[in-house]
């Protein structure tokens, strides 16, 4: 006789036979206009990208314009097909382009809330 292990409603059992993992839902993302009809997609940054934005920020070797220029590489989402942003392309920004996507940022990672 075959027995089946009963679950929860709601809840799934995955290939390995472990509970799934949280769903927490998608990260928000947000086009910033770099230039006329010219986009670059940031995302709401996840724990993982939060641990590596705090290790950039605390190598003192670094100047704090090539620690925002690795963190905009970090929460880069390119379009589907898109390549990831190279720091070798974001060191091409502009200051306005960095103006804009540094107010992108303040509102990803929280810093405008009061």
């Amino acid at each position: 006789m075959a027995t089946s292990k009963m679950t929860k409603p709601g809840e799934e059992e995955s290939s390995s036979g472990v509970m799934g993992g949280f769903d927490f839902g998608d990260p928000e993302i947000l086009p910033v206009e770099i230039s006329a009809g010219k986009f670059l997609y940031l995302k709401e940054p996840c724990a993982e990208d939060l641990i590596q934005i705090a290790d950039i920020n605390s190598d003192e070797k670094l100047s704090e314009i090539e620690a925002t220029l690795q963190t905009i590489c970090i929460l880069h989402a390119p379009n589907e097909g898109g390549k990831r942003l190279s720091l070798k392309d974001a060191k091409r920004l502009t200051a306005r382009h960095l103006k804009k996507i540094g107010e992108a940022m303040s509102v990803l990672l929280g810093a405008d809330e009061e």
